[in-house]
């Protein structure tokens, strides 16, 4: 296990000094000492023992990353069996340094969430040498029934991904291995979307033109609601009729109400063709808002509370059932689909990252075509029948 220790060096002395209770240099009681950390490991290699010590980090963190570099660069990967304890919440926190710079932020984000919550409280204090197959079965069960099991196993992806590190820098077995994990014993739930003439309903009951011009845009296009907030007028072309989605808005950070980040995935980044109706709608929205930072709206993005409260209570006055604001995106799949568009071009136009995706979503959607195919059949045979007889 990495050791880290601040350091004092004093100029003066020109070494590492012990300062005094006034903060001076012990031994020439100089004030000009410059402060740095070191870590301190130990690790195998071939079969022998060896220890390293790394310094001049400005600060504990930048000790951490520099530890997790070097092991990684090294490929330190027999680290040596030690009796020290290391506790989940120093673990905890070690992880978090090391994947901070890995993932995307909103993926830090719901990390550091789900694990403060779920997995912190119950692991905070113990040894991870202690953690044992029976403890992990018992933080199970103790989720019971109050989350689904998609968020369920989201959060038990998050403890296996802790574990695993701890398995890989400090020869500590991750024991949720040998734990059964969860069962979906949850009934599948029918997907909630509009056909046209419910979403020609309900759009009539928003007045505010903004939103109006959004929900529009959600269901014209199918993109993503947070696809959508982040665009600005370059990435509208009104002119040949497309939309390039690059970017994306969410709300899961650190640093504000709202991040400015990458879509999805590699395959979210895509041009999306624009129908000729929601071209004049956006040609009208854009009058007077052309120099808006946002096309919804204005200096920073709309407010997902506003959105759906402006939702709610058109779907309330519409009389049409309440749908989440992604199911506009399923409203749009339904539409094609329905209508003959191929399951390889939703896909495309959804931005998936594979057609399984799509097909597991939207199969349920497509046409009946056994009748199509049985017609295709029969009309091969009668062809063949009739040539059989001429010869005959």
């Amino acid at each position: 296990m990495p050791s880290f220790q601040q350091l004092f060096y004093c100029k003066n002395c020109k070494k590492i000094v012990q300062p005094n209770d006034k903060g001076q240099c012990s031994k020439c009681e100089s004030t000009q000492l410059k402060k740095s950390w070191s870590v301190r490991f130990r690790y195998a290699e071939n079969g022998i023992e060896k220890q390293k010590r790394l310094t001049g980090f400005q600060t504990k963190k930048e000790a951490q990353e520099g530890y997790i570099k070097y092991v990684n660069e090294a490929k330190l990967k027999e680290p040596i069996e030690t009796t020290e304890k290391l506790k989940f919440d120093r673990l905890f926190e070690e992880y978090k340094t090391f994947t901070k710079t890995r993932i995307k932020e909103s993926s830090y984000y719901d990390l550091c969430s789900k694990c403060n919550i779920h997995i912190l409280p119950y692991f905070k204090d113990t040894n991870v040498q202690d953690i044992t197959p029976k403890i992990l079965l018992d933080w199970q069960n103790n989720l019971g029934t109050k989350y689904s099991f998609k968020n369920k196993i989201c959060i038990r992806t998050y403890l296996n991904a802790i574990l695993n590190y701890a398995e890989k820098y400090y020869n500590i077995p991750n024991n949720l291995k040998k734990v059964d994990s969860f069962r979906n014993l949850e009934a599948k739930k029918e997907m909630d979307f509009w056909t046209p003439e419910e979403f020609n309903i309900f759009i009539q009951k928003v007045d505010n033109e903004t939103y109006k011009t959004f929900f529009y845009a959600l269901y014209y296009t199918g993109a993503r609601k947070g696809e959508l907030l982040a665009t600005k007028w370059n990435d509208w072309n009104l002119n040949k009729g497309f939309l390039n989605i690059n970017k994306s808005v969410t709300k899961k950070t650190t640093t504000g109400p709202w991040l400015i980040t990458t879509p999805k995935n590699q395959s979210s980044i895509r041009q999306i063709s624009l129908p000729n109706i929601l071209v004049l709608i956006m040609k009208k929205y854009k009058i007077g808002r052309e120099n808006y930072k946002f096309v919804f709206a204005g200096d920073r993005p709309l407010a997902e509370t506003s959105i759906a409260r402006v939702k709610n209570a058109a779907c309330s006055e519409a009389k049409v059932k309440k749908i989440r604001i992604h199911d506009f995106r399923h409203s749009h799949a339904s539409l094609l689909i329905s209508n003959g568009a191929s399951i390889v071009s939703v896909a495309k136009r959804l931005g998936h990252n594979d057609i399984e995706q799509t097909l597991n979503t939207y199969a349920h959607m497509m046409p009946k075509e056994d009748d199509y195919i049985i017609n295709i059949l029969e009309k091969t045979a009668n062809n063949l029948g009739t040539n059989l007889g001429t010869k005959n």
